[in-house]
């Protein structure tokens, strides 16, 4: 059985949503319903998720470290540990580093960056 995961169809707009939070904390969802009603369109969330949390990070001096979940490691281990299996890598990356000129703004690569980053699970 494949654990499934949560899939961005837009990091872009996730991202520019996940900095309104950041600079707006008022705007941030409630619970996950009011996620998936703010991000419907770009963000599709698996039914197995059921609650949702955010961690508001407004120490510089902490460093955070959030460890991926357990089974979704070692599914990712088995998965990959063929060499000729297909890695998904969000197609931004591609955008920017791949294409000259880049196809990309800087500041919608931050934007893209941001959204991967703060919700990103072991592949």
């Amino acid at each position: 059985m494949t654990i499934s995961r949560v899939e961005i169809k837009d990091y872009k707009k996730f991202g520019r949503k996940i900095v309104e939070w950041s600079l707006h904390p008022e705007t941030k969802p409630k619970d996950l319903k009011d996620f998936k009603h703010q991000t419907a369109g770009f963000v599709e969330v698996p039914d197995r998720i059921k609650t949702l949390e955010f961690y508001d990070n407004n120490d510089l001096s902490e460093l955070v470290i959030k460890l991926p979940n357990k089974d979704m490691v070692e599914e990712s281990l088995k998965r990959f540990h063929d060499p000729h299996a297909k890695y998904p890598v969000a197609p931004f990356y591609f955008d920017k580093i791949c294409k000259n000129p880049p196809s990309i703004t800087n500041l919608d690569f931050l934007y893209s960056r941001i959204a991967d980053y703060t919700i990103s699970q072991c592949m």
